[in-house]
């Protein structure tokens, strides 16, 4: 099992924070799709010693293309809404980079296989 420093983060990797953030940005828009992005939190890449959870586990994520999709197209929604402070737009902006890398990563993934 590697250790913390060994870890190395990748695009299909987000932090509890950060999927926590998405479900409570995602719950108001689409409650369904929130629901797919918190059944990712099951299992910690390298869960902290005590077990207790922490905003700084990790997990690799699975999800289909469209789902990863519509957690882009929601965040955009709601980072355009008039009433958002600037703090929570900046946090929509950031995941929404997130996001769109770990489509990406699915992109790199689907045109290696039919390479």
């Amino acid at each position: 099992m590697p250790n913390q420093q060994e870890l190395v983060l990748s695009a299909d990797t987000f932090s509890r924070g950060a999927l926590r953030m998405t479900v409570t940005l995602l719950r108001s828009i689409n409650p369904q799709l929130a629901l797919t992005v918190q059944n990712q939190m099951c299992s910690p890449i390298a869960p902290q010693p005590d077990h207790n959870p922490s905003p700084k586990d990790n997990f690799k994520i699975d999800l289909a293309p469209l789902d990863v999709r519509g957690v882009v197209e929601s965040l955009q929604i709601k980072g355009q809404h008039p009433q958002a402070d600037p703090g929570t737009q900046m946090m929509v902006k950031a995941l929404i980079i997130d996001w769109i890398n770990y489509a990406h990563l699915l992109i790199d993934l689907e045109n290696s296989k039919n390479a």
